[in-house]
């Protein structure tokens, strides 16, 4: 069963997250690697670096794929991006940002961005997306605090916010001790989208750059969720004993997918509270648990 599957990974070693800004980690040759990934950077000034060999890449977008698909209920949407053409201009080395955004993109049919250089919101390019008629469903995506900062500046047409309300889906994650840190609460971040935009679906995801492609994300409860692919442990920040149901603890990421960086279990600088296994009322199992901010000290 799940739980004794549980039980066996609890002593999988892991690998500190801070490795990956120290030492560039790779297991294999150096001349298999055809694209570098770099974190943000944003709790140090060295950002970690993520090699990728082409099979990797590969496994990252299918599992990506599945995850997306399954929570999601999305098959090819039209996709809105919450961002701007400039962030995906390097083909070699990407950040988190262009990942995310390659990675969803290729999930979607005709991507466009809602963003200008200046990180104003491009309406005319939204407005040919929610009136075409053969868009039947559109996937807004992007990074939670670009969109806080520059989507939600003004409200959109009527018009547009009514088409949105009924065949659009927000995705997005990643940024959010920057709205924490202004006091700003998930359900504060979904009524100004719901009143800026019209979307009314709005799904938050838990992922790091370190692990692109498994994605934790969140039901229709507010609780992110573990899949086949990916799936995490809380431990204590003291003895780093595994947590017990509702503690706060250090989350411990587990992934199939890395395969050219040793990146399948690696000890975070997230707080988490896991509460149960295989028994959320959304009727999902595994894993369910809540981001609850970063460690001050790792």
């Amino acid at each position: 069963s799940l739980k004794n599957i549980n039980t066996s990974i609890n002593n999988i070693p892991y690998i500190p997250v801070e490795l990956f800004k120290k030492y560039d980690l790779h297991s294999t040759n150096i001349e298999n690697i055809f694209k570098i990934l770099r974190s943000s950077g944003t709790t140090s000034n060295t950002p970690s670096k993520i090699f990728l060999d082409r099979e990797n890449a590969n496994s990252q977008t299918l599992s990506l794929s599945k995850i997306f698909t399954e929570f999601t209920g999305l098959n090819r949407p039209a996709m809105i991006i919450a961002d701007c053409k400039d962030t995906i201009k390097s083909k070699k080395s990407f950040s988190a940002r262009a990942a995310g955004i390659v990675g969803f993109s290729y999930l979607c049919r005709k991507p466009i961005f809602a963003l200008d250089s200046e990180m104003n919101v491009i309406l005319e390019n939204i407005e040919n997306v929610v009136s075409n008629e053969n868009n039947k469903n559109i996937l807004l995506f992007g990074f939670t605090f670009i969109i806080w900062l520059h989507m939600l500046k003004n409200k959109l047409p009527n018009e547009i916010k009514s088409a949105l309300s009924k065949k659009g889906v927000l995705v997005h994650g990643g940024g959010w001790k920057k709205l924490q840190s202004h006091n700003i609460t998930k359900d504060q971040f979904k009524l100004k989208v719901k009143e800026f935009l019209g979307i009314e679906k709005i799904i938050n995801y838990y992922g790091m750059i370190e692990q692109t492609g498994s994605i934790f994300m969140e039901c229709e409860n507010g609780w992110l969720h573990s899949n086949p692919l990916c799936t995490v442990i809380s431990r204590d920040q003291k003895t780093l004993k595994r947590s017990k149901f509702g503690e706060i603890g250090i989350a411990q990421v587990i992934s199939s997918i890395p395969t050219s960086y040793p990146g399948n279990s690696i000890l975070t600088d997230d707080l988490i509270s896991i509460e149960g296994i295989d028994d959320c009322s959304c009727g999902r199992k595994g894993v369910y648990f809540d981001i609850l901010g970063r460690l001050k000290a790792s």
